[in-house]
């Protein structure tokens, strides 16, 4: 693999792991919207082992 690839699949991780902390935090907010931030976080959790694996197969 090489460094820039490597650096955008991080890149990509870093950006995945900022939405997740978002999530989180807005699920703190309120129970009303909890599923849809369960959701969220599971199609963002889904991006970042999509990035894993692309940086694996490099």
């Amino acid at each position: 693999m090489s460094i820039r690839s490597l650096e955008e699949a991080m890149d990509r991780a870093e950006r995945a792991l900022i939405r997740i902390e978002h999530a989180v935090e807005r699920l703190s907010m309120g129970d009303d919207k909890d599923q849809v931030l369960r959701a969220r976080v599971a199609e963002v959790l889904a991006d970042l082992d999509d990035i894993i694996r692309e940086a694996g197969r490099g």
